[in-house]
């Protein structure tokens, strides 16, 4: 427990010297791992430490694409934290894999089906969204539960990777989830009104789409208190459908 401690700690610190030494005893080895099944390359990876990531996985030989118990390796550690200067290292360097072929549904996601791209759109790592979109991460892949990396933007309220996805996946503007989500109603219920007026005005987005239990975009925004949404929807768009008697 102590090198444990001791090894993931270094490499969040970018103590190099730390864990040289630890590797001089031989107690750096891919079985070191906390709780969570996230070892020190993962650790290094999300802090942003390049030369601790380098040293475990081309001097120690620690395996770059190791997977957490949620299913993540390095890579996806990197993206959700806006590092990407060791993501491209993991990708050129670690043999960690961003691309998702759709066709022969061979993926690198997580757990829960997420991808690279999903985690920085979902966490608004705008560098890192742009980078993944240009060497191959797609845009129109979806999660376990049917979200794209859209949906992930437009809940989180980045306009940015929200541009960036939509000029790469145009027909996900409407894209629904398992639970018939819209990136429109995400951003509703999030109350974010940027992002709905971008959807609605530039994008096109269909105010009247239901989620499955019946609820419109209007009726998410109205129902966790975001007066400014809804006013804004009232006021802008054509709402007949939106008054008609909700069927469950």
């Amino acid at each position: 427990m102590m090198v444990l401690h001791r090894a993931i700690q270094a490499a969040r610190d970018a103590d190099l010297a730390a864990l040289r030494n630890i590797a001089s005893f031989g107690q750096l080895s891919p079985a070191i791992s906390d709780a969570q099944g996230a070892g020190p390359v993962h650790h290094a990876a999300r802090c942003g430490r390049l030369d601790c990531l380098q040293f475990l996985v081309i001097d120690l030989g620690l395996p770059a694409h190791s997977r957490a118990l949620n299913g993540a390796t390095a890579a996806h550690d990197a993206a959700a934290t806006g590092n990407i200067r060791e993501l491209q290292w993991l990708v050129d360097h670690g043999g960690c894999n961003i691309e998702v072929c759709l066709f022969t549904e061979s993926k690198d996601k997580d757990a829960a089906g997420a991808t690279a791209l999903h985690l920085a759109a979902r966490f608004g790592c705008v560098e890192v969204t742009r980078w993944l979109v240009s060497v191959g991460g797609v845009a129109n892949v979806a999660t376990n539960w049917g979200a794209v990396p859209a949906h992930y933007a437009a809940a989180n309220g980045s306009l940015t990777c929200l541009r960036l996805l939509l000029q790469e996946a145009p027909r996900c503007v409407n894209q629904q989830t398992g639970m018939g989500a819209t990136p429109l109603y995400l951003a509703c219920q999030e109350g974010h009104l940027h992002i709905v007026q971008y959807l609605v005005k530039d994008c096109g987005a269909d105010v009247h789409l239901r989620a499955h239990d019946g609820m419109t975009c209007l009726h998410a925004a109205a129902h966790m208190g975001h007066q400014a949404v809804v006013v804004w929807l009232v006021s802008s768009v054509n709402l007949s459908d939106f008054f008609l008697k909700r069927t469950f």
